[in-house]
């Protein structure tokens, strides 16, 4: 028989929290994750590029990216073997991911980003993702703040009243960001209101923030938080214990908005993901 003097009880928050960072860390380290990336070539109008790693040339003519394949090299698209050149035509403001191309192992994703000067036309970035990159092959975890519930707070979800952007710089200096706001989230914080910008992000209602540990011990770009898209209406929380890291703490080869003024926060939020070992910006 079990002693039940010596079982102990599991505390159902602190293993909901591990049951979810379990499932960030195994979508973190999938073969053409954020942990894969090797390299970024960026072709803007009127050039035509190489990347050493993957056959066939890169070119830019009025808007559209067009990629050359090299004779018999056995890249394919959409799961079928590509023979004859594909152009890419982006349709949206800010940055847009338009498909990728794989040979072998390797896979170029194929991306757009809106020009920060000529705002009417596009900068074209191809991204190779290898999944024998040492980052991959080397990761041990993502260290963490202590899971404490306090940061649990209550929250309330106001939808946007119109079709705004938000705007953010970029890491990558020379490209804009933009994503529909889906409205603003807010929380009290020992006896203070706040409020967070919630962005549609390719179908994530993200929110971009940064606080008072940005730089030392988390981050400095900040971090993400997600929302639960399908109960946004009816949202009541707000958990930093789940504020996670941007895709660009982990590669040189991303290009990451930069939260909005408007989306720092005055204190130390001492919750969720820490600096990775991997830090880059």
């Amino acid at each position: 028989m079990t002693d039940s003097n010596n079982i102990q009880q599991a505390d159902l928050y602190t293993q909901a929290w591990y049951v979810w960072q379990a499932g960030r860390q195994e979508t973190l380290t999938a073969p053409h994750n954020y942990l894969a990336p090797v390299s970024t070539t960026w072709v803007s109008e009127g050039e035509t590029k190489t990347i050493k790693e993957f056959p066939g040339t890169w070119s830019v003519e009025h808007d559209t990216l067009t990629y050359v394949p090299d004779a018999n090299s056995s890249v394919v698209n959409e799961e079928q073997p590509l023979t004859a050149p594909i152009a890419f035509t982006p349709t949206a403001f800010g940055e847009q991911s338009l498909g990728y191309i794989d040979f072998g192992d390797l896979r170029a994703e194929v991306n757009s980003q809106t020009d920060l000067i000529k705002q009417d036309t596009h900068r074209f970035w191809i991204r190779i993702k290898d999944p024998n990159a040492a980052p991959r092959k080397n990761f041990r975890g993502i260290d963490h703040f202590a899971i404490d519930p306090k940061w649990s707070l209550p929250a309330r979800f106001k939808p946007a009243s119109d079709d705004e952007q938000d705007i953010h710089d970029s890491v990558v200096k020379t490209v804009l960001q933009s994503y529909r706001v889906l409205g603003t989230l807010e929380f009290d914080y020992e006896g203070k209101t706040y409020s967070l910008i919630v962005s549609n992000v390719f179908g994530h209602a993200y929110i971009f923030f940064s606080d008072e540990t940005s730089g030392t011990e988390t981050a400095g770009i900040g971090r993400i938080y997600e929302l639960t898209a399908a109960d946004i209406l009816t949202l009541d929380h707000i958990d930093f214990n789940y504020a996670f890291n941007y895709p660009c703490a982990f590669s040189l080869f991303c290009t990451c908005p930069i939260p909005s003024k408007r989306n720092h926060l005055p204190f130390a939020v001492t919750a969720g993901e820490k600096t990775p070992k991997e830090y880059q910006y």
